[in-house]
């Protein structure tokens, strides 16, 4: 699936305030980075310099009047900075635009969220993300609301809960390792948790029925096999490290 413009909306706000300014070529840079796109997108179009994916971010200022970056932002000179409403809606999907680039997902994941984001625009919904880093370890502190903290919880427990043995012991999705096995009571029920997309859910959904959708695109990992899913720009699916571990073990 192709860029959407919009999707582009709150990254370029989100670097720009970073920056407290940008220009078109700051943008192409740094959201290249973020969606790191692929396929059509990464072309070189014909008799030009661009891709297909920095075109559509030289468009938010040729488009401006009509993909909301009139309202975030002012353009004077080839400089972007943000408007008191981009700010305000900057700040209120902040969480979300750290979560987005801090996490090298999928370019269509990073797509989808950016637009579901835009939808909630004027609403009083909103989009609660769940970051793995709160609940890669166990017991982890996190610096969020208690209901925030209760819900990573039931999330990391229904994973465990779903991949958990019936001789009750849990072991890493790729390379097998079981943590009870070699380290015994130490080990037992240990585990780290892996998004294969973004998780979040909107603030009006209810949660029993969001975390039986969530697991189904979470993986327990060993400490080794998640940081080497996440080691490259582009993170491997479980699938292609499976590969890498079985053709080692050959």
């Amino acid at each position: 699936m192709g860029i959407k413009e919009k999707a582009l909306i709150l990254p370029a706000l989100y670097i720009i305030n970073k920056n407290n300014s940008a220009t078109t070529s700051d943008l192409i840079k740094e959201l290249t980075s973020i969606f790191h796109p692929t396929g059509e997108d990464a072309e070189i179009l014909a008799g030009r310099k661009d891709t297909k994916f920095s075109q559509k971010v030289r468009n938010l200022v040729s488009h401006r009047d009509n993909n909301m970056m009139k309202e975030f932002t002012d353009f004077k000179k080839g400089i972007y900075t943000l408007t008191v409403a981009g700010k305000k809606y900057l700040d209120d999907n902040i969480e979300t635009m750290e979560y987005m680039s801090s996490n090298p997902f999928d370019y269509d994941d990073i797509q989808k969220l950016s637009l579901d984001t835009i939808k909630t625009k004027g609403k009083k919904r909103k989009i609660i993300v769940y970051d793995e880093k709160e609940m890669v370890v166990e017991g982890k502190t996190i610096f969020k609301e208690t209901k925030h903290k209760k819900r990573c919880t039931k999330l990391r427990n229904a994973v465990i809960q779903k991949f958990t043995k019936e001789n009750g012991h849990i072991s890493c999705s790729v390379c097998g390792f079981d943590f009870e096995e070699v380290y015994k009571e130490l080990g037992k029920g240990y585990i780290e948790i892996h998004h294969e997309v973004p998780i979040y859910q909107y603030s009006d959904e209810g949660f029993g029925q969001y975390v039986e959708e969530a697991v189904k695109n979470m993986k327990p990992l060993c400490a080794n096999c998640h940081r080497m899913i996440h080691r490259q720009k582009n993170p491997l699916s479980i699938e292609e490290l499976k590969r890498i571990v079985g053709k080692n073990n050959e």
